[in-house]
């Protein structure tokens, strides 16, 4: 008790305690489309400037943010994601919570894309922080899913919400070695 107590005085049980209860991830992490079963994004509807891009994500992902402007250099611009999404989905519910998600994606992948690049399995063909930007704002619909899509019943949905809520690096870094 002690120890914990001069621990906790010093700032390192807190994070011990973190660390600790983010070992073991819940499989249903990855299943963000049982939990949360939202339409995809259309990407289709930028056919006609990308329709030439490639058949790799990163590529097609990368004309799409370029043709509107999503991305400046290697940060994400946040003003110009809503419109990027309103053409891709035609549910206000799940452009508010995409364009949550993406800037709450903003920082991290600016500032852990290198440490991306070595969990994710997707090819490297083109620059991928179009994509890593993408899959953050995708993997947190466990946290920012509309309400009345939100699988509230199952067990394993709040579990795998409870980790993304608490352990929110260990999460996304873990559903990104399952893409």
């Amino acid at each position: 008790m002690r120890l914990a107590w001069m621990l906790t005085l010093f700032g390192i049980f807190p994070v011990f305690v973190t660390a600790a209860k983010c070992r073991a991830a819940p499989k249903s992490l990855q299943n963000v489309q049982v939990c949360c079963p939202l339409p995809l994004p259309n990407w289709g509807a930028y056919n006609i400037e990308c329709g030439n891009s490639g058949i790799q994500p990163s590529c097609r992902l990368g004309c799409i943010f370029n043709v509107t402007s999503a991305l400046q250099g290697k940060v994400l611009n946040t003003k110009q994601v809503r419109p990027m999404l309103e053409r891709a989905f035609s549910n206000q519910d799940i452009i508010d919570a995409y364009d949550a998600n993406f800037a709450s994606c903003a920082a991290l992948v600016h500032s852990k894309y290198q440490e991306m690049t070595q969990l994710s399995r997707q090819s490297d063909a083109c620059d991928r922080h179009e994509l890593f930007y993408s899959l953050c704002a995708h993997s947190k619909l466990m946290r920012r899913c509309p309400a009345h899509v939100w699988e509230a019943n199952n067990k394993n949905c709040r579990e795998a919400r409870s980790y993304m809520k608490n352990c929110a690096w260990p999460a996304l870094k873990m559903f990104m070695k399952s893409t």
